[in-house]
């Protein structure tokens, strides 16, 4: 389970990432059930947008699902935790990444 200031992640996503009120409020209450083992990572990036690459599931990292997916970091987070139950995954998505072509829907953090 996952710990933050659910108002000031709140005013990121709106304000920095371009979020809806409502996709930041579904957002905000995703993450906290989320494997605490992404605990620091959020804390990282909640602190000063920084995205680790420390956390490392079968070759897959948080800027790569980023990368790959267009996505901004919290729609990652949601993506790693699967990651860290099944393994097995992270390694279907490293051999056949999902590309998507033109614009992210939000800005990219």
């Amino acid at each position: 389970m996952l710990k933050f200031d659910a108002e000031k992640l709140r005013d990121i996503l709106i304000h920095e990432e371009g979020y809806k009120d409502n996709e930041a409020d579904a957002m905000k209450h995703a993450l906290p059930k989320l494997n605490s083992k992404l605990q620091k990572y959020l804390d990282q990036w909640m602190e000063d947008r920084t995205v680790s690459e420390e956390l490392n599931i079968e070759g897959v990292t948080l800027k790569i699902i980023m990368e790959k997916r267009r996505i901004g970091f919290c729609s990652a987070l949601i993506f790693m935790n699967v990651y860290i139950d099944k393994p097995e995954l992270a390694k279907k998505f490293l051999k056949r990444p999902i590309f998507h072509r033109g614009k992210p829907h939000r800005k990219r953090s």
